[in-house]
């Protein structure tokens, strides 16, 4: 069986999402089937030097595309799979990879499951895990071969990068189908983070809606300074203003692995996991004990998380002696 990791990429480097599809489709694979990374962009030299988790890489390749839009990746997908058949096909969540899944999917006239958690193999059929609510409700569900599966971001850590060897790869010109494409990109507008680096950081607090207020954040500030760890916030905080978007975790925002990732009254959507996920120990605090936050926490607490703060800030104050 193949089974084929969409990955994705701008200007031909390839994103960290791409490693974890890899990584997700290399768990589903058996003795003798292969584990393909799909590639399309302007280059493949950043695959090629990454994509050593699977057995081949076809990369498909229109000299002049910064990206490739989702209608063209699909097609030039499903037209691979025509000619060389599959199993599986694994996608991230994504801008694109929404449009991606859906549309292979539909031409294949496969089964899809989105925001995919946790996926189990058993003979000709998956047993999948997927989100519904925003993750307040997994779903346990089987699903026949084959079949599309979207999976989240950070649901499974990045394979290994190493590089392919060039017998491993095959390249497919797509440059005439992009051109005649009726959907192209205009420009790409991405955020500059290199104010606040907090992937650099190794401890991290992040405060989501549950802090009620801009003035409560100055709490957090405390408690971070305290911690020597850099202050951060999920979606809802940055776009009511309350802090800049420099400090927002997430797919939107910066994606990060600190030691310490402490959050805050974060209900923990999936754009927000995306993007802490993989910290090494993940301390979460909401009223809630329902929310998605604590799916992925280490430890959690349900407490008043003001409560908690002050608490904490007075531990942590240096002893005068």
């Amino acid at each position: 069986m193949k089974i084929y990791a969409c990955t994705e990429g701008r200007s031909g480097q390839v994103d960290a999402v791409s490693l974890e599809m890899i990584a997700a489709a290399r768990s589903l694979a058996r003795d003798g089937d292969d584990v393909i990374a799909f590639f399309a962009g302007s280059a493949a030299a950043d695959a090629a030097g990454k994509f050593g988790a699977a057995d081949r890489l076809v990369a498909a390749i229109a000299p002049e595309a910064d990206i490739v839009v989702a209608g063209t990746y699909a097609r030039q997908l499903c037209d691979v799979i025509a000619a060389k058949g599959a199993g599986i096909v694994v996608v991230p969540y994504s801008a694109n990879g929404l449009d991606v899944a859906s549309s292979v999917a539909a031409r294949l006239d496969w089964p899809l499951v989105s925001y995919v958690e946790k996926i189990g193999r058993d003979g000709q059929s998956l047993s999948v895990v997927g989100q519904l609510y925003g993750g307040k409700v997994l779903a346990d569900c089987s699903v026949p071969l084959p079949a599309v599966l979207m999976v989240n971001p950070g649901a499974f850590a990045e394979a290994t990068a190493t590089p392919l060897s060039p017998d491993r790869i095959d390249t497919i010109d797509i440059a005439e189908p992009v051109a005649a494409s009726r959907a192209r990109p205009i420009s790409i507008d991405l955020p500059d983070f290199s104010d606040v680096d907090l992937k650099a950081a190794e401890r991290i607090v992040c405060v989501g809606r549950g802090i009620g207020d801009e003035a409560s954040i100055d709490l957090a500030r405390d408690l971070a300074a305290l911690l020597g760890a850099e202050i951060a916030g999920s979606r809802p905080v940055v776009d009511n203003g309350w802090l800049p978007k420099l400090r927002q975790v997430g797919k939107s925002g910066q994606k990060v692995k600190p030691q310490l990732y402490m959050a805050l009254g974060v209900s923990g959507a999936p754009e927000h996991l995306e993007g802490m996920g993989q910290s090494d120990m993940i301390i979460a605090v909401n009223t809630d004990p329902k929310a998605p936050i604590f799916n992925v926490a280490h430890y959690g607490a349900t407490c008043d998380l003001f409560e908690l703060m002050s608490s904490l800030s007075e531990r942590l104050q240096p002893s005068d002696t």
